[in-house]
């Protein structure tokens, strides 16, 4: 078995332990602890956001913002999700983590631009040395 059926498995097992997505629950902490084990991102990969061209470099500091995602459609879709197999499960929560519009991608491509404004999401941001630019006139 893959990597990814294991992880799909580990959360299906514990989506299917959770009668009900109600907050306080141990099953559905185990569920938080499960879709955090296997969906969010433990290293660096690079990933591309929806309706974007270029990749982003998303590493573990995003892992928070791909919980929060993940878990947000999971109860939003209790129904479908618990209607898809393991690898598919794997599959709808990785992709809603990463490259979602709540996802790590968006997150990690927003912090790349350090605070600039009326940049679209896929268009490219270059820091050059600001004497190179004197130079050229």
């Amino acid at each position: 078995m893959k990597q990814n059926e294991i992880r799909g498995h580990l959360v299906a097992e514990a989506l299917a332990a959770c009668p009900t997505l109600s907050k306080g629950t141990p099953e559905y902490d185990r569920l938080w602890r499960a879709v955090e084990l296997g969906i969010c991102t433990r290293g660096l990969c690079l990933v591309t956001p929806l309706g974007s061209s270029s990749s982003i470099a998303v590493t573990e500091d995003h892992a928070m913002v791909e919980l929060l995602a993940a878990m947000e459609w999971l109860v939003a879709h209790a129904g479908e999700a618990r209607a898809l197999t393991p690898i598919e499960l794997y599959i709808k929560l990785r992709g809603v983590a990463t490259r979602g519009a709540s996802g790590s991608a968006r997150a990690a491509q927003a912090d790349a631009l350090h605070g600039l404004t009326n940049v679209s999401p896929g268009d490219p941001v270059i820091f050059v040395d600001s004497d190179s630019l004197e130079d050229a006139s």
